[in-house]
């Protein structure tokens, strides 16, 4: 009986989804009660799907190459409220786009901001290859964290520290920013090729062709809200140094 096959291509990773939906689905099979969604619940759903969404952003733009940079504010020079926060965000965006005009080349980047509850801010950025050295200069408020990203090309777990980040103040007064992350223009954005499929039952186990692993934190299966069973899970091709 059909059913529906997601394939998600993003820099190493090859994201695969399963599921039935209304059209597809077993024959004879009885859909499964559907569960009242409550807030809560909904709110994770679409945080999961907001994870997925900038997980395939970062895999398909950014490699071991780029960096993974933290601008934290000392006590002193932390902004008072939120408008000045977005200020020195937006004024240090322009410089780091400066900087990378200078040598002839385009920034690249994925950023988001967090505030704890005792009022300490920090802004997470992704950007594409650069002289660190250059970037650190531009932050006047504190001190900036560098870390290459890794070889592996899944940066499944970025993305989701990224979401947590904006969870913190989400539909508060102390809310930075409405999205959970922005994004530069120039960037990829992976969409799913999807396909209905035809033959056994999805739930078979999981194929990984060679030269390939699965990233087992990755698998989700079960029935959704609706009552219809579906499968995600990521394969990452293995990273060969030359």
């Amino acid at each position: 009986m059909p059913y529906i096959k997601s394939t998600c291509r993003a820099g190493r990773t090859k994201e695969i989804g399963k599921y039935y939906t209304k059209r597809y689905r077993p024959r004879g099979e009885r859909r499964a009660p559907k569960e009242k969604q409550t807030s809560p619940q909904q709110k994770k759903v679409n945080d999961r799907q907001l994870e997925r969404k900038l997980t395939r952003i970062l895999n398909a733009n950014f490699d071991e190459s780029c960096w993974y940079l933290t601008f934290t504010y000392e006590i002193e020079k932390r902004p008072r409220e939120p408008a000045e926060l977005k200020k020195h965000k937006r004024r240090l965006l322009q410089k780091i786009r400066k900087a990378f005009r200078e040598d002839g080349r385009e920034l690249k980047y994925v950023e988001t901001t967090e505030v704890g509850t005792r009022g300490a801010a920090h802004i997470h950025m992704v950007i594409n290859d650069v002289d660190i050295r250059k970037i650190k200069g531009l932050w006047k408020y504190g001190y900036v964290t560098a870390k290459p990203l890794d070889e592996t090309g899944q940066y499944r777990k970025l993305a989701g520290y990224f979401i947590k980040y904006y969870q913190k103040t989400r539909g508060t007064d102390e809310a930075v920013q409405k999205k959970a992350y922005n994004c530069s223009r120039n960037l990829i954005r992976p969409e799913p090729e999807k396909k209905a499929m035809t033959g056994n039952r999805f739930s078979e186990k999981i194929r990984v062709p060679k030269g390939w692993y699965l990233d087992k934190d990755s698998v989700r299966e079960g029935t959704t809200a609706d009552g219809y069973e579906y499968l995600y899970y990521t394969i990452v091709q293995i990273h060969r140094r030359i």
